[in-house]
This record gives structure tokens, sequence and C-alpha cells, in this order.
């Protein structure tokens, strides 16, 4: 929520309301026409159609795919990256065709705050030089986890400071709730975008999992200030209190602090049976694990004992089911996470079915959900990821494949 931009060694310091003047007609004239319906042909509306003067956005469900598996990849922090596409005009009418999406790997972001750094600019340059050469960038994404959706103050900063073209836009999505919207320059102006259209490009069903969200843009710095002057502390009556910027309190009353101790004993009685189940299942998991590794199948499709699928087997059979469990081993000394993806054999979209955050010697990786899937043969793939969720470079993904059965 506080995604101040640094471009050099300090942070921006015009204020949000203080945008300088947008870049004119001659620079949307030199775009390249295209006609509006062909962009929106076999697309699916997310939200309303956008307004006469807001930037049509077309997605492509690669870009969801790319930005749904880093939103997801930490869910207590902040996360951004670009959005990569081109622009189009058909006369007056902006267009985008947002193709890919690429996370910035950076250390500074925190549970409110998020910020592109230049040593994350080098890198976002670095990997779409190399990865997508033939793409520009045309917004920016980040994320707000369990905040809701919204363009905070700072949010404004680097939308002003760092996508100025009037088809920029920035994409803000809440994981937690489910929700997303796009912001974009109107008649000089930041404002929501009503909808968004989503290319049906990979598969018939749309991909996007978040509502568009009804929103609004910040442009005081109400957000600092609102958590800047937050305290916490007990009154003489033993109430506790929590005082934000506005003034206003919460009180909680002494039956609610009873009601809150019942809620805590409850929690530890119900952890200690879970730790004595654990240890149960643990000690199963030993001997199970002292077995894979001499009799698997997928020991030769995955070579390395620290990131294997266990179950399926490789080029077995599966039956479709609301959730197909995967095992496997996963404890690779410098991953911070595993995904687990899946794709129809020979396709080229890889699609999240679940992510690992613990190392697991020998366990349930994720359930995949295959209810909607159309039958026949699949690719798995288990791969070992760092804290922007990028793959361990040298480190070798898990492939098999299986075959969804009626």
């Amino acid at each position: 929520m506080n995604s101040a931009s640094t471009f050099s060694n300090g942070r921006s310091t015009r204020h949000p309301e203080e945008t300088e003047p947008m870049i004119g007609q001659p620079e949307i004239d030199s775009l390249p026409e295209r006609p509006l319906a062909e962009l929106m042909t076999n697309t699916y509306l997310h939200g309303q159609s956008p307004a006469a003067n807001q930037v049509v956005v077309s997605h492509r469900q690669q870009a969801f795919s790319q930005i749904r598996a880093h939103s997801i990849s930490n869910l207590r922090s902040e996360l951004g990256g670009v959005l990569l596409g081109h622009a189009y005009r058909d006369g007056e009418r902006l267009m985008l065709d947002v193709i890919a999406a690429l996370p910035a790997r950076n250390d500074d972001h925190g549970p409110i705050h998020f910020t592109f750094t230049a040593d994350a600019w080098s890198q976002i340059h670095h990997e779409k030089a190399t990865k997508y050469p033939d793409l520009e960038i045309v917004g920016w994404f980040h994320t707000h986890p369990g905040l809701g959706v919204f363009y905070s103050s700072d949010d404004v900063v680097v939308h002003t400071a760092a996508f100025t073209l009037p088809w920029h836009v920035g994409l803000v999505v809440d994981p937690l709730g489910n929700e997303a919207s796009y912001f974009g320059w109107q008649e000089g102006t930041l404002a929501p975008i009503a909808g968004y259209y989503e290319q049906l490009d990979v598969q018939a069903k749309p991909l996007a999992p978040w509502r568009v969200a009804k929103t609004e843009v910040w442009h005081t710095r109400a957000t600092e200030q609102f958590y800047a002057s937050y305290e916490a502390g007990v009154d003489e009556a033993g109430l506790i209190h929590a005082t934000y910027g506005s003034g206003q309190s919460i009180a909680l009353s002494n039956g609610t602090m009873l009601g809150i101790l019942g809620f805590v004993l409850g929690f530890f009685l119900l952890f200690g049976w879970v730790v004595a189940l654990s240890r149960q299942v643990n000690s199963l998991e030993s001997v199970v694990a002292s077995l894979a590794d001499e009799t698997s199948i997928n020991a030769v499709s995955c070579a390395d004992p620290q990131l294997r699928i266990v179950a399926p087997v490789a080029e077995s059979r599966v039956t479709r089911e609301d959730d197909v469990a995967i095992f496997g081993t996963a404890v690779h000394p410098d991953a911070a996470r595993y995904q687990i993806e899946y794709r129809p054999a020979g396709g080229e979209l890889w699609e999240l079915a679940g992510v690992q955050r613990r190392q697991t010697d020998l366990g349930l990786l994720t359930k995949w959900d295959t209810s909607e899937l159309p039958f026949g043969r699949y690719e798995l793939r288990l791969t070992a990821v760092d804290r922007q969720n990028i793959p361990l470079p040298g480190v070798t993904s898990c492939n098999i494949a299986v075959e969804l059965l009626p």
C-alpha cells in the first residue's frame, strides 16, 4: 500500500496532487492503429465496459498466470512487478494488449510497503531483454494482501513518476480478498478503470480469479498518517485501545477478553492433539521415504532427490477427481518455497496447481483440482523458487507426465 518508488538513492518527493502535464497527442498519434473489435474478439469482460475516456485493457491468460503465481508467493507482504505488451489506438481510443508480467525481485517490501529500487529496475530490464525483447513496459502491478483494492497516495507517486504515458496502467490485486482493479490516466488524472477484457487464448474458461472491486484513488497522505499514528495501550480500567489518526478508538471489555482467553485455551488443546497425530504421521513418512528412493519410478525423471514428485507415478493413469493429491520431496536448501504446476502435454502455458511453503521430506505437496479439466495427458512440474517466486538458477525442475481419465 505504501508503494514508494526509488529511482536513485532517495525517494520521489513530488506531492501526488502536483502531477505534471501528461504526454499529449503526438505520442498518441505515433501508436500503431488496430481495430478495437479485433482486440476484443474471443474475450471475457471482467467488471463493466471501460468509459470512452479510459484505456481498454485486453489481458492474455499467460500474464494472469504469472501475476497470480507471484501474488500468492508471499501473503504477508506487498509484491509487485511490471506489465509487458503493446499499446494501440483506434482513432482516439487507447488500447493495451497485456501479454506478460515480470515480478520485481527485491527485498524492499513489507505488509504495507512495496518499492521499485534501482536494482529491481535493472533486473526487470535485464529479464525483459532476455525473455521478452519485442514487448514494451505498459504498466505495473502490485498486491494489497488483505487490505483491499485502492490506489494509495504513494501508489499515485509511483504511477506519476514512472508510468507517465497516457496508456500506462496499474493493476492492484488483493490475493486474500480475491479482488482486483486497473487504474489509468483519465484526462490527466489517475482513476479506476471500470473493467478489463481477458483473452481466452489458452483455455475457454476465464482464468483471472479476482472480482473487479469498486474502488478509488487516494490523493492525500491519509495512508501514511493512518499507520504512523497507530497507538496501542491499556487504560486504567483495563481496556485495550487501538487508536488511529482519526482519534477514534476501539475498546475491548472484560467479557470480550474472557472470550479471547477461552479461544486461546481451546487453540492450545487442539494444538496438543495435532502434535500427537503429527508424530504418528512423521513416523510413517520416514518409513515410506526410505523406500521411495529405491522404488520410485519417478526417480528416473527427477534425478535430484531433493526435488521429486513421488505420487502420482510417471506415465500413470489418474482418475479425475475434485482434488488429486500430489506427494513428494521438496528440501532444497536455497528454496523459499516450491511451485507445483500443470499443463496439457505439449502445451506452452503452465498453470499453478499449488504452492508448498515448507520443507517436506516426504509428504503432501498440494491437491490438484482436476474437476473441470478435460481428459487427456498432462505434465506436472515441481520447481524450487526464491522469495520473489523466481526459479532457482541451476536447479532442475522435476517433470512427470500422467493421463487424466474419467
